[in-house]
């Protein structure tokens, strides 16, 4: 008979747990540190942004929103990228595979400059991933010298804080860290040091006694009617979303898929070709339809409220096909950034077109259901997914947290039996 365990011994690795609560004043410095890398990275693309979009065009007295000027800085843009294609690392690893706090710091170069090209330029990508490079080489750079693990550990807690600073709420990276390390990815004695690191990231965003913070990025959506009583027709509805923005999401990403296998062969000839789909798209949504360029260019953070706001269903819908072309273009030709933003776009651009045609449900659950969907299928964390859609519906949703789990579950449901299906089809060929 096996003797029964002693209550007062140390539990098994108990080493390495003391070893992780040391870590935790280190990890408020790389929180800090992490916080103000990340900052300083979306201070200098939103500037450039700004110059490329509006000063440049007033300079040289053009309209700096017509679809032929974005199709001069696409190609502008897919150009930068090239370029950092040639430097050591070759822009690392991109957005299909998911997101990397273990970026070899001589790659770093390459992969921001890549991100730059991307984000400053206009193409359809968020900026997360950039971010995480940059604040898992800082935590890198504070810790390399106490040893590899160190400094693995200290690029986790980087990455975790400068991704914080993009979400505006420190609980979705939370969330999402304790998904990774539910699944094996992330050292579960890591997480005590990680919530230290994303509180510390917090308190720069938002300030400390008289000292300002830098600010955050607000989450909530303008523009939803408040919502507190759930209707069997409200279910139905979300379901119907949640199942739609899905299927478009895995769509999207299958399309990427598919110019990333043609990128591995021409990488800058796919590159320039990625671009010059997206003018095509530009050139029919402006034209043809009078459709803002923000509705697809860039990660779709400002132009959701523009979308939420729309009224006409047509619109809606060219809106949605034009955004989730140049997003899957975008995915696989080389381009550098984050895949969750423009994913939450489709999600609202769904709920927005069940809202139109469905006059009868409120569009607020709809759209916690869209986005927890859409997220879900594009990277496959459904808890973070759906406290990504209940954030982003904010204080006015009170009841719309069913909604944003259906549309998690709903999400990963479709994108597993997606993946099932592209396995067998490998397999068979």
């Amino acid at each position: 008979m096996n003797a029964a365990p002693d209550p007062t011994a140390p539990p098994e690795g108990g080493a390495d747990q003391r070893q992780a609560l040391r870590l935790l004043p280190i990890a408020a410095v790389i929180g800090v540190l992490g916080a103000i890398g990340a900052v300083a990275f979306l201070v200098v693309v939103e500037r450039l942004q700004e110059a490329a979009f509006e000063h440049v065009p007033d300079a040289i007295g053009i309209d700096g929103d017509r679809w032929w000027w974005a199709g001069i800085l696409l190609a502008i843009g897919a150009t930068v990228v090239a370029i950092a294609q040639r430097l050591p690392g070759r822009t690392g690893s991109g957005p299909l595979t998911g997101f990397h706090f273990d970026t070899p710091l001589a790659s770093v170069p390459s992969v921001l400059l890549a991100a730059l090209g991307t984000l400053v330029f206009g193409v359809a990508l968020g900026p997360e991933a950039p971010l995480i490079v940059v604040g898992s080489t800082i935590g890198l750079l504070v810790l390399r010298r106490q040893g590899p693990q160190a400094g693995k550990a200290g690029a986790l807690l980087g990455g975790a804080a400068a991704i914080g600073a993009i979400f505006g709420n420190p609980f979705i990276t939370a969330f999402m860290l304790l998904e990774f390390a539910a699944f094996g990815v992330v050292p579960a004695m890591l997480i005590p040091a990680i919530l230290v690191g994303l509180g510390a990231s917090y308190l720069v965003q938002i300030g400390i006694w008289q000292i300002p913070g830098v600010g955050t990025h607000e989450l909530a959506l303008p523009g939803l009617p408040a919502y507190d009583a759930i209707g069997l027709g409200d279910l139905l509805v979300g379901l119907a979303v949640a199942v739609v923005a899905a299927i478009v999401a895995v769509a999207v990403r299958r399309l990427g898929v598919g110019v990333d296998h043609a990128r591995v062969r021409r990488p800058v000839p796919v590159l320039y070709l990625a671009a010059a789909v997206t003018v095509v798209v530009l050139l029919v949504a402006d034209v043809g339809f009078g459709v803002p360029l923000d509705q697809i260019l860039f990660s779709g953070q400002t132009g959701m409220p523009g979308l939420i706001a729309e009224t006409a269903a047509g619109t809606v819908i060219v809106i949605l096909i034009g955004k989730a072309i140049a997003y899957g273009m975008a995915l696989g030709s080389g381009f550098r950034g984050g895949p969750i933003f423009p994913a939450t776009f489709l999600g609202v651009g769904v709920a927005v077109l069940a809202a139109l045609l469905v006059s009868s449900v409120s569009i607020t659950p709809l759209v916690a259901a869209g986005i927890a969907a859409s997220a879900a299928a594009m990277i496959k964390l459904p808890g973070t997914s759906a406290l990504l859609g209940a954030l982003l519906v904010g204080t006015v949703g009170a009841a719309v947290a069913p909604f944003a789990i259906l549309g998690a579950i709903v999400g990963l449901v479709v994108r597993l039996a997606a993946d099932r299906g592209a396995a067998g089809n490998d397999v068979a060929a």
